[in-house]
């Protein structure tokens, strides 16, 4: 795959991002903070969501899941899979986000120039098709990806701080049904520092679009808003 970027920097990050891929009861500080670089990431509550990255059965999940050139920030569980931490009852679980930075670049300084390149050069090297074309396709689970790979079915720009990519992607494990993730990844700028956001749920229809978008803008907003007024 030839990666084209706009800037070394750029490049960098996308490499990593390219070849990253992603998937609970004691009381956990909601209102954490944590340090990315010199800089400090507030991880404010979300309605309908725990953020509990520091519980030891999801660190494990959520570091194990994760290339060793990102670092996890925060980790959130909706409310009803957070109560079955440590029970039999936990499976497969979607509805949840991740917080996560490029360790190559915690201490350089982003604007939004930068995150306007990240996102045109992600343009550029992720699979794009129109959602019109695929419905039917998806409908049938007859999706051919390969497994991990994303084809981007949206992009937009929520506001000028942000950019989000919604993919979908078909996996076939081993031992595991064939299931289909529909996702949201987002680049954020945070106290000058470029930050993701990942948000992930379960193929259901073409609703499970629209709820994607609906959930995962309010996540951002949240998390956007909740870092400004601090």
């Amino acid at each position: 795959m030839e990666i084209k970027c706009a800037s070394k920097i750029v490049c960098s990050i996308l490499v990593i991002l390219i070849f990253t891929n992603s998937i609970l009861a004691q009381e956990i500080d909601i209102r954490r903070k944590t340090n990315f670089g010199n800089t400090e990431i507030y991880l404010p509550p979300i309605e309908g969501y725990r953020e509990c990255y520091l519980e030891p059965t999801v660190k494990q999940i959520a570091d194990g899941t994760e290339v060793p050139s990102n670092m996890v920030l925060g980790f959130y569980l909706n409310n009803r899979t957070f109560e079955k931490i440590g029970s039999s009852e936990l499976s497969r679980f979607d509805d949840y986000f991740k917080i996560y930075g490029t360790i190559q670049v915690k201490d350089y300084k982003a604007n939004r120039d930068i995150l306007k390149q990240m996102q045109d050069a992600m343009g550029g090297n992720f699979m794009a098709k129109n959602w019109d074309l695929m419905k039917k396709e998806v409908d049938k689970i007859g999706l051919e990806v390969e497994i991990g790979v994303p084809i981007v079915i949206k992009n937009y720009n929520l506001n000028k701080n942000s950019f989000t990519y919604v993919m979908i992607a078909r996996y076939e494990l081993e031992g595991v049904d064939p299931f289909t993730l529909v996702m949201a990844i987002n680049g954020l700028l945070i106290n000058e520092k470029l930050i993701w956001m990942a948000y992930y749920l379960h193929y259901d229809g073409e609703e499970s679009i629209s709820r994607l978008q609906r959930n995962n803008d309010f996540i951002l907003e949240e998390l956007i808003s909740g870092n400004l007024q601090r």
